[in-house]
């Protein structure tokens, strides 16, 4: 492996994990501040709500981007342009208040769609720079470094709240992004773009051709249509359904909310370490990996959703993590496979777009169906759309298996 390939990689990996963790330490401080403001639930849920539809429109738009510039010059952008509206939103924070509040849901949509450009960058700038023959272990990696950050960035966030205040942090994450930034400034990669449109191409044009791309792959549209399916099924997994499992399926109080999500990450974090020990066995058995988990997910979703155990529960917790991981990486690294490295960001885009538009109708879809029928048959929904993503493989698995198609 070409020794700046290795350095870029670093300093990719430690921008964005700098990123993810400075987003965090930021909506924790601003969901604190508006709510004192305000001391409305309603508009604090706001936050999540202009993130997700601010995700989703970006995701649309990125590939005008990816088709105008080079995958570094985009994370590097994107990555600047969310530096100085935090700084914007420091500066602004004394001055929080009710007639001010557009504003800030304004700052938070930019930071939102400008973030939006920088996942289906890094997948597609990734194997640029890495071995194909490494890539399950690479993915892995990636994947440990996120579920970590995510793992250690809340409690962090609580305890930096407890003592410095919402302002301070905000500070924080400020400082977070100009390192992130910086080490984004410093990725070298040796021309890694994408396949340009022609000249004449209309911005339809340029829009459509990743899911085109994705269309015509039989290998592509086989896993993505698992992916909707089981993005669906993840909507059970939001904090309102979790809560109302917790309360009328456990009988517990609040904090075991708490206990279920961090025993979930955890699980995502000793699958991602299994997945990076066996990476050369799995990296053969990719689409089986992906079958094999759809399984699980489902009968564990089943037995989650029936269990009145909370002790069980946190074990079937634990346990889904392992098989949502091994999913996950196996599917990155087919997508990275099945096509041209030029082409991918292109394709990471509009599956994005898929999978967040999937889980947003989901989530608002399986809260309705927890109000009129009880938590116990959302899980079974759940159930159900992992089973269906399962079946897709099975039928499909002459595509899903061939991990060595011709590159589109």
């Amino acid at each position: 492996m070409d020794q700046t390939n290795v350095v870029s990689f670093r300093f990719l990996w430690l921008g964005q994990m700098l990123a993810n963790l400075g987003d965090v330490l930021y909506i924790v401080s601003l969901i604190t501040l508006v709510y004192k403001v305000t001391d409305s639930v309603t508009l604090v849920s706001l936050i999540p709500f202009v993130i997700t539809m601010t995700s989703l429109i970006s995701g649309l738009l990125a590939p005008l981007m990816i088709n105008k510039y080079k995958l570094k010059s985009i994370l590097f952008y994107s990555q600047s342009g969310k530096t100085i509206i935090l700084l914007i939103l420091c500066l602004f924070t004394p001055y929080i208040g009710f007639d001010t509040l557009f504003l800030i849901y304004l700052l938070i949509a930019i930071v939102s769609f400008l973030d939006g450009w920088a996942m289906p960058a890094r997948n597609a700038l990734v194997p640029g720079l890495v071995e194909e023959r490494k890539l399950v272990k690479v993915n892995s990696f990636l994947a440990i470094s996120d579920q970590v950050t995510q793992l250690i960035a809340w409690p962090i966030g609580s305890v930096l709240l407890a003592a410095w205040g919402g302002p301070y942090i905000l500070w924080l994450t400020f400082g977070l992004f100009i390192v992130s930034t910086s080490f984004m400034s410093l990725i070298k990669d040796k021309g890694i773009g994408v396949v340009k449109s022609e000249d004449g191409s209309s911005k339809w044009s340029v829009l459509k051709e990743g899911w085109q791309m994705i269309w015509e792959s039989k290998q592509l549209r086989t896993i993505s249509t698992m992916s909707i399916l089981e993005a669906m099924a993840n909507g059970v997994w939001i904090a309102a359904i979790l809560l109302v499992y917790v309360s009328q399926a456990l009988h517990k109080g609040e904090a075991w909310w708490g206990f279920i999500n961090t025993s979930f990450l955890a699980g995502m974090i000793l699958g991602g370490l299994l997945v990076y020990r066996y990476a050369k066995h799995l990296e053969n058995n990719l689409g089986k990996t992906m079958m094999l988990a759809s399984i699980c997910l489902t009968v564990i979703t089943l037995l989650f959703g029936m269990n009145s155990i909370s002790w069980i529960a946190l074990m079937f917790s634990l346990v889904l993590g392992l098989p949502q991981m091994a999913r996950d990486v196996a599917e990155t690294t087919i997508v990275q496979r099945s096509a041209k490295k030029e082409r991918l960001a292109k394709i990471f885009s509009a599956r994005g777009t898929l999978f967040n538009g999937a889980f947003g109708i989901s989530s608002v879809l399986l809260g309705w169906l927890t109000d009129l029928f009880g938590v116990r048959t959302t899980f079974l929904t759940a159930a159900a759309l992992f089973f269906c993503s399962f079946l897709i493989a099975f039928f499909n698995r002459e595509y899903l298996f061939n991990s060595r198609i011709s590159k589109n």
